[in-house]
């Protein structure tokens, strides 16, 4: 590994969510240890039931988290560059979800065998992969109680907002800019819900005054109302919808 190729190894490194704080020698050693891949858009990264002995760190690009049911596809979790995923399942040792890139990625490679040399040496790793899983956790369980006892705008407003949170951009006007262009395809399997029933929360949501679409980019316009559609259980009877019903329209 040259050392230009090295030091931009580190760089990426030093991004990843678990991995802050780490001294020189510690990344240093990372580095020459981690076997980097790249995935095309819509390559899958693992399926379920797939033999699991390293750990994935998103150096770049994004990455969604998914399952299956009924032929239907629940979206877990969106992870950007600087996180790490395919840890969850480390009693089995296998996969308990599927893993695809939403663009150009790069994943780095760590052995179980490094990793878990890295959190001996290293306790704050640790706690802060605990950290990391025990926010995700909470994410999707909130996620699964908002497809149980919320209507679809309000599952989107609730995704939206996490999305900001995420990866908002504030733009000149003091709005809040989502740049990157999820397909209500995507969104929809998000939150539980098809296809034509985003479209119209999306409406709805506009009609509110929450937000606008521009070239598949979301802007929130008026953020304290979004949160508040976020917030409502109950929502026009042409939006109701079972989450747990056949595949998308």
């Amino acid at each position: 590994m040259s050392q230009r190729n090295s030091a931009d190894r580190i760089k990426l490194l030093s991004e990843v969510d678990v991995l802050e704080g780490l001294g020189t020698e510690e990344m240093n050693w990372l580095a020459q240890r981690i076997l980097e891949r790249d995935f095309r858009s819509g390559d899958i990264v693992y399926v379920p039931g797939d033999t699991s002995e390293v750990v994935f760190l998103l150096l770049t690009g994004r990455v969604r988290l998914y399952g299956m049911s009924a032929e239907r596809e629940l979206t877990f979790e969106v992870l950007l560059g600087g996180s790490m995923f395919g840890l969850a399942s480390l009693a089995e040792r296998t996969q308990a979800e599927y893993a695809q890139a939403l663009e150009p990625s790069r994943v780095g490679l760590l052995s179980l065998h490094d990793f878990w040399r890295l959190v001996g040496r290293n306790p704050e790793v640790n706690a802060r992969v605990i950290g990391v899983l025990g926010e995700r956790l909470r994410r999707n369980r909130s996620r699964m109680k908002d497809i149980a006892l919320r209507e679809v705008p309000a599952r989107l407003a609730s995704l939206i907002l996490d999305l900001v949170e995420g990866e908002g951009i504030v733009t000149r006007e003091g709005h809040y800019a989502i740049h990157t262009p999820y397909t209500h395809e995507q969104i929809a399997a998000m939150i539980g819900a098809k296809r034509v029933a985003v479209t119209k929360a999306f409406r709805n949501l506009q009609e509110a005054g929450c937000l606008r679409r521009s070239r598949r980019q979301i802007y929130v316009v008026d953020l304290a109302t979004l949160q508040r559609c976020a917030l409502a259980l109950n929502a026009p009877s042409n939006f109701r919808e079972d989450p747990f019903s056949a595949a998308h329209e």
